[in-house]
């Protein structure tokens, strides 16, 4: 059944990228109806309509095996396993409704405040669910595999990186520096009245903070874990950078967020968590 769970951590995965590609080619209104497209079975014949209902199709099927997950882990586990795989399954209902008030609000088109902080708070419930979900497999181990794990203050400078970015991404704020780096409007410290360039000062300082908390981590561990965790650090760097300076090239925007999301699960599942193992037993009874 680690099969199962396995496949709602990549679905979840798959509609997180796949999302991410249909805000950039900003399909996100081309399907009017909920769930359905067009309010009937009929297939969409244009391009982002396709896009829009094969991420549709794609969250309905990772919806599926976290609920799957949470049953199979709810039957035959105890302990934190359960509390993370019922946070999966809360948050998959709570992403669904989401989504719908979405497209009823039509809120991709990014007109108002509320529309910018509804799409952001979408993809914050999906990196619930992710983590959740990485968690519960974690948890699920007969023995824990994380030995030595990612320090939590080196996570948090992460996941405070990836929060704004999703804030930049939408609030329409990632060209709010120009296509520049390391450099923002022309100056390393621009004019900061301007609430859209403010935030994506934030986040690249944010980002610089994050490269050097790791830096510190694989200086001091030297451990492989570490060593791999800063090259992830570096690759997404590379693809967020050259994504600025390229105006957003479609394909590496794409592989921005990808990557980012990899490393959002990847930081999750080695995170110095201290798990006792009698926690962790199953449940026979």
């Amino acid at each position: 059944m680690r099969l199962v769970i396995g496949s709602a951590i990549l679905f979840t995965y798959l509609v997180m990228i796949w999302g991410g590609m249909v805000r950039t080619t900003d399909s996100g209104l081309a399907c009017p109806s909920w769930p359905l497209c067009y309010g009937d079975f009929s297939l969409p014949k244009e391009t982002s309509a396709k896009l829009e209902m094969g991420h549709r199709t794609i969250s309905s099927l990772a919806g599926l095996f976290v609920f799957l997950t949470f049953i199979y882990v709810w039957r035959r586990f105890k302990g934190l396993p359960k509390i993370t795989s019922a946070i999966a399954l809360i948050f998959t209902i709570s992403a669904a409704l989401t989504g719908m008030k979405m497209i009823t609000s039509e809120a991709p088109n990014l007109e108002h405040v509320s529309h910018m902080l509804l799409e952001s708070f979408h993809i914050y419930e999906s990196m619930i669910i992710l983590g959740a979900l990485v968690l519960t497999y974690r948890f699920i181990q007969f023995q824990d595999p994380v030995k030595e794990g990612i320090p939590v203050w080196a996570y948090l400078f992460a996941v405070a990186t990836m929060i704004t970015g999703v804030l930049v991404r939408y609030t329409g704020s990632g060209e709010a520096c120009g296509h520049e780096w390391p450099t923002c409007a022309g100056a390393l410290i621009p004019d900061l009245s301007n609430w859209q360039i403010a935030l994506q000062f934030i986040h690249r300082n944010l980002a610089y903070l994050t490269w050097l908390a790791f830096l510190f981590y694989f200086i001091f561990s030297k451990s492989r874990l570490a060593l791999y965790t800063f090259i992830l650090i570096n690759v997404q760097f590379v693809f967020a950078i050259s994504m600025v300076l390229t105006g957003f090239f479609l394909p590496l925007v794409f592989l921005d967020t990808a990557s980012g999301f990899f490393l959002f699960a990847w930081l999750t599942y080695h995170l110095n968590l201290r798990i006792q193992q009698p926690v962790l037993r199953e449940a026979w009874q």
